[in-house]
């Protein structure tokens, strides 16, 4: 049931371009995968949507002026000719990878490796730079949701018999569940998206090795990740799922083979961008698997309500500014180099968290509020102590059950954030 929203603060614009009206429409109206999420921050007068869509939109906006030098991005002219300046880019761009693709390969690898701190021998990696339009396969992205009829949603999430006699106010109706479930591997993939999302920039990081292969690349990674970002924003939902879906787009997929040791993240891009954002997916997917529910059938229906091609589009749209809010959460110690690593730590952790623990943490964090910076504080230090004990076999051992779990219940108990009921 969607919220009634009080119109006191539509989106707001500080330049002449403008979104599609019909985009526009759905955040205002909270018409979007994210309106009824209990973990955005509620307002009587200022609506979160509108609020995070206003900041991602004017920063898509400022990037196509910056790489394009097109001043007015919008309008039906600039668009026409930004259209021809990315297909020019395009081919530019595969004249010159094609040329080099195992080096682009390796170096989007080493990339990833160094900015998220991943520890040799943690992933095996499979990457392909594809040499043209076409050759990344869209087929397995799943079109629309798939709910469960009513009697599997009971049976799968019910809470067992000695659950309910251990404390009647604890039962909750299992289709309540199922949609809290839902709700927080919406908001996780949002998470997921926004942080590889940044990935179709981190070219600029590798500037020298780019430069030696060709000076003009940089530019063009530039125009064409730019426009790309801002063809979320002027097209139409039904438009961008067409062109995702038919391959036509900026194209790229990650799967992840968990069966073998260490597990291995496959993934395919177009250009050196949409791999480095492809393989940063992939990584947090794993990580944000700990956030699904331990029954296997229950994981497996969430994902396939929530992992759909649509709300991916939502994700690629918001989740940035999502992921901004919760870095900005981190303490500034987890900046230094040597402790970036933690930051994977902290994401899986937070992913762990109860239902209920989740969404009030969430509310805090994405408020920006002093709780919320407490909270993520309060678990940094548990990681990093964990670590220093040596208790723990590999990067993700530490977040099995123990007395430090309830240690920090305990904690987020003092701050009104109780256990899921």
């Amino acid at each position: 049931m969607k919220k009634n929203k009080i119109q006191e603060a539509p989106i707001s614009y500080d330049s002449p371009e403008r979104m599609d009206p019909s985009l526009q429409s759905k955040i205002e109206k909270g018409e979007t995968p994210f309106s009824d999420n209990p973990a955005l921050p509620q307002s009587e007068t200022d609506s979160f949507e509108e609020i995070i869509a206003s900041k991602r939109f004017k920063d898509v906006i400022d990037k196509v002026k910056r790489y394009t030098g097109v001043q007015s991005v919008t309008n039906q002219n600039a668009f026409m000719q930004l259209q021809m300046m990315m297909m020019n880019a395009v081919r530019q761009i595969k004249q010159i990878e094609n040329q080099h693709k195992t080096e682009l390969e390796n170096l989007a690898v080493e990339l990833v490796k160094r900015e998220l701190s991943i520890p040799e021998g943690t992933f095996q990696y499979d990457v392909d730079l594809s040499t043209g339009m076409g050759q990344v396969d869209t087929s397995k992205m799943r079109r629309q949701s798939e709910e469960p009829s009513s009697e599997e949603i009971q049976q799968e999430f019910n809470v067992t018999q000695d659950e309910a006699e251990e404390d009647v106010l604890n039962f909750i109706d299992a289709f309540e569940k199922f949609d809290m479930e839902k709700a927080k591997r919406r908001f996780i993939n949002s998470l997921i998206q926004g942080a590889s999302k940044k990935g179709h920039y981190m070219f600029e990081l590798v500037r020298n090795e780019l430069n030696n292969i060709d000076e003009k690349l940089l530019n063009l990674y530039g125009i064409i990740m730019s426009i790309n970002d801002l063809l979320y924003w002027v097209m139409p939902d039904e438009a961008m799922s067409m062109m995702a879906g038919s391959g036509s787009g900026a194209e790229g997929s990650v799967e992840l083979e968990t069966e073998t040791d260490p597990p291995t993240i496959k993934a395919k891009g177009l250009f050196f961008p949409i791999v480095v954002h492809e393989l940063i997916k992939g990584v947090y997917e794993v990580l944000g698997s700990q956030g699904l529910p331990d029954d296997p059938r229950q994981a497996e229906m969430v994902m396939a309500s929530q992992d759909t091609l649509p709300y991916e589009i939502w994700d690629l749209r918001l989740g940035p500014v999502i992921w901004e809010k919760f870095v900005e959460s981190y303490p500034d110690e987890l900046f230094e180099d040597d402790m970036k690593e933690i930051q994977n730590y902290l994401f899986s952790r937070f992913s762990m968290l109860t239902t209920e623990e989740f969404f009030d943490v969430a509310k805090k964090i994405l408020s920006g509020s002093k709780d919320g910076k407490m909270i993520v504080k309060k678990m940094v230090d548990e990681i990093i102590s964990e670590l220093r004990d040596e208790e723990y076999k590999s990067a993700l051992d530490f977040l099995s059950d123990d007395d430090d779990d309830d240690d920090f219940t305990d904690f987020l108990g003092t701050l009104g954030i109780g256990p899921a009921k």
